[in-house]
């Protein structure tokens, strides 16, 4: 049984003393582990450096991008759908029509979105979009 009782004078008497400052710690500490910083790049990943489309090459980011991510299907071998991306000269005719990037940025589970496997990251569409914009280039 706890006994709650105050001393003469209004002074707390040694077991409310205690009992005040256990419901003390106990606050502090639920506070102090209760309190997290969730930042979901941090916790789970994808923090990476910034992306930067500022000097897109076809030779340095472009052809990586298809190689990783189009190529396996898209390839001179055996050009599913007959869209081949293999080489620059088939990756920029492909490039240039609307239907390229529109089928890269569609949404998750749309059936038409390439690559199947899921969505390129942010960047690397970014990059594509830059280097579309300037013309396709060889470089």
């Amino acid at each position: 049984m706890i006994r709650l009782g105050l001393t003469i004078g209004g002074v707390f008497s040694n077991d409310t003393y205690s009992m005040i400052k256990f419901l003390l710690i106990c606050t502090v500490l639920a506070m102090a582990t209760g309190c997290t910083y969730n930042n979901t790049q941090d916790l789970y990943g994808g923090v990476t450096a910034p992306c930067d489309t500022s000097a897109v090459t076809f030779s340095q980011d472009i052809s990586e991008i298809l190689t990783q991510n189009c190529v396996i299907c898209h390839n001179d071998n055996d050009p599913i759908a007959g869209v081949n991306l293999e080489g620059h000269s088939n990756a920029s005719a492909w490039a240039v029509l609307n239907t390229f990037m529109n089928r890269v940025e569609l949404p998750l589970g749309d059936p038409l979105l390439m690559p199947p496997s899921g969505p390129l990251s942010l960047c690397d569409q970014s990059k594509l979009r830059a280097w579309i914009s300037e013309g396709a280039p060889n470089n």
